[in-house]
């Protein structure tokens, strides 16, 4: 089980969840709205640096060109980008061939059954999917802190072939039972182990954190081992 803390903004904040035994941090950059916490491509590259061995940074944005998305990766030193904008696949290819080595993961958001045809549509270009929420009132897509339909994710994981990430309204209580009834190869949070000021609660990403690991000790006789 792989877990990913997203909305980074500080090294402290990074630091907690590397301490926590998160796998992979993510920054939010290009968002619609601006900046996240006040970060931006130079805060990140000074974060990312001074980041432990073992940890993946990840770029979660809006921005869906090359011509956006490579200088990104480049003023960041991060190889795995996170997009929750879409991109067309000659964009990816062109971020591929000029990048090599990048990870792309994109964003499914589960709104239906169309979420189905989405995701193997994703899973045709990108070396993973992160299945995402919509809030249907403002139009925002991630960080909602919105759970969507379990049941669409669990049938988009059983279809899958590329590694699946579930984010969407999960915290430290629901995380166990979302692994249990998903099965992801990853789960993602954000919002859910953030104070009211957006900073990390260290308390709710070292739980967060350990939810993830025992749901998926507690499945692993399930699966022959």
């Amino acid at each position: 089980m792989r877990v990913q803390i997203a909305g980074i903004s500080t090294l402290e904040d990074a630091l907690t969840a590397e301490r926590a035994g998160a796998d992979a941090i993510g920054f939010t950059l290009g968002l619609p709205d601006g900046p996240h916490n006040g970060l931006d491509e130079s805060k990140t590259r000074s974060i990312v640096e001074a980041l432990p061995p073992f940890v993946v940074p990840v770029v979660i944005t809006y921005h869906t060109t090359a011509a956006r998305l490579v200088p990104l990766c480049r003023q960041t030193g991060v190889s795995t980008v996170q997009l929750h904008g879409g991109a067309e696949m000659g964009e990816i290819a062109t971020m591929r061939a000029v990048l090599p080595g990048l990870k792309v993961i994109l964003a499914v958001h589960v709104t239906g059954e169309e979420a189905l045809a989405a995701a193997r549509e994703a899973a045709a270009v990108a070396d993973a999917i992160i299945l995402d929420s919509v809030d249907a009132a403002s139009g925002r897509r991630g960080a909602t802190g919105i759970v969507h339909d379990w049941a669409v994710s669990r049938r988009v994981v059983a279809e899958s072939r590329v590694p699946v990430i579930l984010a969407g309204g999960l915290t430290p209580e629901n995380v166990g039972r979302a692994i249990g009834e998903v099965r992801p190869w990853g789960v993602d949070v954000h919002t859910g182990v953030e104070r009211p000021d957006g900073t990390m609660d260290p308390v709710r990403v070292r739980s967060f954190v350990e939810a993830s690991r025992r749901a998926w000790m507690e499945l692993l006789p399930q699966h022959g081992r």
